[in-house]
This record gives C-alpha cells, sequence and structure tokens, in this order.
C-alpha cells in the first residue's frame, strides 16, 4: 500500500490573496459612528449651498420670471411671500448643488460592503443621476415650462390680463423642472435593471408598443395642462430616453 503524505490529504489549505485581504469586520457602533459623519458632512454641505442659493435668491428668482409670458404682473398677497419664495429656491438650489457631495457620502459608506456585480449597479445610479437631473432641470426651464406657461398664460388674454403670485408662480416652474428631472433618471433605472437581469435588450425592444404607451399616459399625468402639444413634449422625451436606453443596453449586448 501506497504511503499517503500530509500534502496529498490537503491538511494545510494555502491561504488566498483574497481571504488573507480581508479585514476584519467593525463593530455596529463604528458603522454608526461612520454613518453619523457622514449624515453631518452631507448636512453641513447643504447648509451652506442652501445658504450660498438664498444670498443669490433674488438673481435666481429674476431668472425663473423670465420664461413668464411677456405683460405678466407678479404680486406678494401675503406678508412675507417673496421670502418664503426665496427659501424655496435656495432650498431647490442647494439640494442640486449638493447632490454630488451628498452622493459620494453615501457611496463611501454603502461601496465597501457589495459585491462586484452590486457595485456595477450602483456606481451608474450614483453617477448618473445628478447628471440626468440637472439636464432634465434645464430641458424644463428652456422648453416645457415656457411652453406650457404660454398655452395656460395665453388662454382667454383677449379678455383678461394675466397676474399671478409670485409663490405660485415659482412653486409650478420649480414643481416642472423636479418633474422632468426625474424623468431623465429613466436610463440609469432601466440600466440597473438590466444589471439585475430582470430586463433586456430584446425584452425591450419587444415591448416598445406597452412602452409608447405607457409613455403617453405618464406624460398625460405629468403634464398639467391639458393641451396635446405639452403631453406630447412630456412623451416624446419619455420615448426617446426609452429608446437610448434600448441603445445602450445593445452597445453592452445585455
Amino acid at each position: 500500500m501506497k504511503p499517503i503524505s500530509t500534502k496529498e490529504l490537503n491538511l494545510y489549505k494555502k491561504k488566498n490573496t483574497d481571504e488573507s485581504s480581508i479585514e476584519t469586520l467593525m463593530p455596529l457602533s463604528v458603522h454608526l459612528n461612520e454613518l453619523r459623519t457622514k449624515i453631518i458632512i452631507s448636512l453641513v454641505v447643504l447648509c451652506l449651498t442652501m445658504l450660498i442659493g438664498f444670498s443669490y435668491s433674488r438673481e435666481i428668482i429674476k431668472l425663473l420670471t423670465k420664461i413668464a409670458p411677456d405683460g405678466t404682473t407678479f404680486l406678494q398677497i401675503r406678508p412675507g411671500e417673496f421670502f418664503f419664495t426665496s427659501l424655496r429656491a435656495a432650498l431647490f438650489v442647494g439640494f442640486v448643488s449638493a447632490s454630488p457631495v451628498i452622493i459620494w457620502q453615501l457611496a463611501s459608506f454603502i461601496l465597501p460592503g457589495l459585491t462586484k456585480k452590486e457595485k456595477n449597479i450602483a456606481l451608474p445610479i450614483l453617477t448618473g443621476a445628478p447628471f440626468l437631473f440637472l439636464t432634465g432641470a434645464v430641458f424644463a426651464y428652456c422648453f416645457v415650462v415656457p411652453s406650457m406657461l404660454n398655452f395656460l398664460f395665453g388662454f382667454g388674454k383677449d379678455i383678461i390680463s394675466t397676474s399671478i403670485s409670485i409663490e405660485h408662480f415659482i412653486s409650478f416652474t420649480l414643481m416642472i423642472m423636479a418633474v422632468c428631472g426625474c424623468t431623465f433618471l429613466l436610463p440609469i433605472i432601466i440600466l440597473a435593471l438590466a444589471n439585475v437581469g430582470i430586463v433586456n435588450s430584446p425584452m425591450l425592444i419587444n415591448k416598445w408598443r406597452y412602452a409608447i404607451l405607457s409613455s403617453v399616459i405618464l406624460g398625460a399625468v405629468l403634464t398639467p395642462t391639458p393641451d396635446p402639444f405639452n403631453m406630447g413634449v412630456v412623451s416624446g422625451i419619455l420615448i426617446a430616453l426609452y429608446s437610448l436606453s434600448v441603445g445602450l443596453l445593445k452597445i453592452m449586448k445585455k
């Protein structure tokens, strides 16, 4: 009978380089302290960007009112209305400006605990979300909001003159900009779903009829005006983003 060595029995396994580099698990208190630090940093940055936004609130409001139709009169019908409108505009600008830092703090806390596949899903979302949201907000300011205002304010202009509360106008404008900003997040949402295997490019191509129908329905829901032009603009944006997402998945062979 041939003798068997301990080496052949594989009693002593070689340590894998990955196993030897595994860090010791940190206690829960350390994770909570780290999370608290990142939340504090995010809040400090948000407060600073809000303060900067408030210092330029007059210029921001002037910029937003420029897209109103000619002859529109803005009113302050309640005490402090312009002040609180300035705060709202500063909050919007501050949040958009601070979003990269907030997302970076969130990513630095979450990503170390994710697998490689999960990181491939999270990274495109975290890095692309601020850029796409800002693109959607700028697109709404340049095209969507002016067309909506021209329809709403132009309806019956031969009978009445247009006067509007500054708070209502700024709230309406920022709401449409935020909605369009969220709408532009569609590509990274589809990309994330494709990375986890829920959707793929052949499936999305086969379901193009449902995508168009859903885009039209969402365009009608998201558009606060009844005219078909504005609904068509929002629906067209959704269809274009859907097509862009399918193209990206085809390039990535997913």
